[in-house]
């Protein structure tokens, strides 16, 4: 064989090793990523880490997997603060007719040193500032950092590419009574890829 192709093919070999090793080809234990759709075609990947939240993450592949947040909305728009989904009653006050324990630090749940700062995801809670274990299926994503909100929230993702969408998104006009978009902001659906990892089912508590 020529040496000149055996020195290309050489030169192939590692330019594939090397986008192998960045892009993580062929693993499994790298992160699952949600795409969240909007409505008019725009996108939010967002990076999970079921390594500080294993039953949170669990529990949101769950419901986007299934089908749960298509055609949902972004009912709850703070400029500067967060943007909050995943209410089917769209209003702030719907789940999926079940909570999960929080895991954060003031549930007694150590592992999670997650920090609420710009593009990360949380679970928001129902009810009194200590009714720690009422998260279903209701999160918000940061549009700015807010460390008062860490050790009292299960934060267990942050946005890896979209953030451009979430500010678009923070802007819309809103109702002053309720923080509630005057015209509807629509999730078309979340899918999350698990890379072929099961998280298995979440650990639930009948409401």
């Amino acid at each position: 064989m020529n040496k000149r192709y055996i020195r290309l093919i050489a030169v192939i070999l590692s330019l594939t090793m090397i986008l192998c090793f960045v892009s993580g080809c062929g693993k499994t234990d790298i992160n699952p990523r949600a795409t969240i759709t909007m409505a008019d075609g725009a996108e939010i990947v967002v990076m999970l880490y079921p390594d500080k939240a294993p039953n949170t993450v669990a529990n949101f592949i769950s419901l986007a997997n299934s089908g749960f947040y298509d055609g949902l909305t972004f009912h709850r728009v703070v400029e500067d603060f967060i943007i909050q989904g995943g209410d089917p009653n769209g209003d702030g006050t719907g789940g999926p007719g079940y909570t999960i324990e929080g895991e954060f630090l003031n549930n007694g749940y150590k592992k999670n040193d997650l920090k609420h700062t710009r593009g990360v995801i949380s679970m928001a809670r129902f009810g009194s500032e200590d009714n720690y274990d009422s998260a279903g299926s209701q999160f918000f994503i940061m549009l700015e950092d807010k460390d008062y909100l860490d050790g009292d929230y299960a934060a267990f993702g942050k946005v890896f590419s979209g953030m451009d969408v979430i500010e678009e998104i923070s802007k819309v006009k809103v109702k002053t009574d309720t923080e509630t978009p005057k015209e509807p902001v629509v999730i078309e659906s979340i899918r999350v890829d698990t890379y072929d990892k099961n998280y298995g089912e979440p650990k639930t508590i009948k409401n």
